[in-house]
């Protein structure tokens, strides 16, 4: 896991220089310098998740590894596995905002969940962000401790937990030892393409500067018995998304969703600093209860 955590160290040496941008209400201006490195921090440990997801595909399609339920499930695992087995803690910080990342797009949606919700591919936001904390928790309970604590994660749950990600772990690299070569190499093409506005240059260019893209490719590149090829590609899609395309043999990455993410971040600071601006004592009009808030609402640990 040495590649891994060499690779993605790269993503976490930002520089405030990059464009931090959203349609939030709450201007950049406004950010303070820590909100915007914690930020891109935010939007770059997010894309590498998904990147790791769609890697997960194109794990299942390359090798055709057979997968027992939900596909989608399924990779959601293996992506925790490969980034947590790392044991390192810049990986660590990545799942935490990676569970945030779910959480707040859980909460983004006003109505809640839709019909098409429950028919869809996916688990729902929140239970993805739940099963990220499984796993987190089943890997380092002792590191996870706090994170876990301030979701009032419950502890049987938590021991539960062991046992699940174990099991995920051995199961899938059991699928893999099978497909894995000493001394194997392989050639994956990396292309960051012109985002093709203003506004999403600024994140097409903070993750080419955090080699998000490249981040996959050398994880995957040694010990993998993969034919050579495989595109990682960043590109304006018209979409909030990312894919693999096994017809293609292609991982995409859609821009949007990095600003989707800083969206959902910028957001998350503004009504941060809402709350820290109401005068003491002062009611709130808003009738909801302190409890009902409570239960509803998304702890978002800070990072230190």
């Amino acid at each position: 896991m040495e590649s891994l955590k060499s690779a993605v160290a790269a993503a976490l040496l930002m520089t405030s220089a990059i464009l931090f941008a959203s349609p939030s209400s709450l201007t950049a201006e406004e950010l303070t310098a820590e909100q915007v490195e914690e930020g891109q921090r935010f939007v770059v440990n997010n894309a590498i998740f998904i990147l790791f997801h769609e890697a997960g595909h194109m794990l299942v399609s390359e090798f055709n590894l057979p997968v027992l339920g939900r596909e989608e499930d399924a990779v959601d695992a293996l992506s925790s596995v490969l980034l947590l087995g790392a044991e390192d803690e810049d990986l660590y910080t990545t799942m935490q905002d990676a569970a945030d990342g779910w959480f707040l797009l859980d909460e983004a949606k006003e109505d809640g969940p839709q019909e098409d919700d429950f028919m869809g591919t996916h688990g729902l936001d929140r239970q993805r962000a739940y099963s990220i904390v499984c796993m987190m928790t089943g890997a380092n309970a002792e590191f996870f401790d706090e994170f876990a604590d301030s979701l009032e994660f419950p502890e049987d749950r938590r021991e539960e937990c062991l046992f699940e990600y174990a099991k995920a772990r051995d199961s899938w690299m059991s699928l893999l030892a099978d497909n894995m070569k000493d001394g194997a190499k392989t050639k994956f093409e990396v292309t960051y393409e012109p985002a093709g506005n203003e506004d999403l240059q600024g994140f097409a260019d903070l993750l080419k500067g955090a080699g998000a893209l490249e981040a996959v490719a050398t994880v995957f590149e040694d010990g993998y018995n993969l034919k050579d090829g495989i595109k990682i590609t960043g590109k304006t899609c018209g979409t909030e998304n990312a894919f693999w395309y096994e017809g293609d043999r292609e991982i995409t990455y859609c821009y949007e969703m990095a600003a989707f993410h800083a969206t959902l971040i910028a957001n998350w600071f503004e009504n941060q600093t809402a709350g820290e601006e109401q005068p003491a004592g002062e009611d709130v009009a808003d009738e909801t209860s302190e409890e009902e808030t409570e239960a509803t609402s998304v702890k978002l640990k800070r990072k230190e």
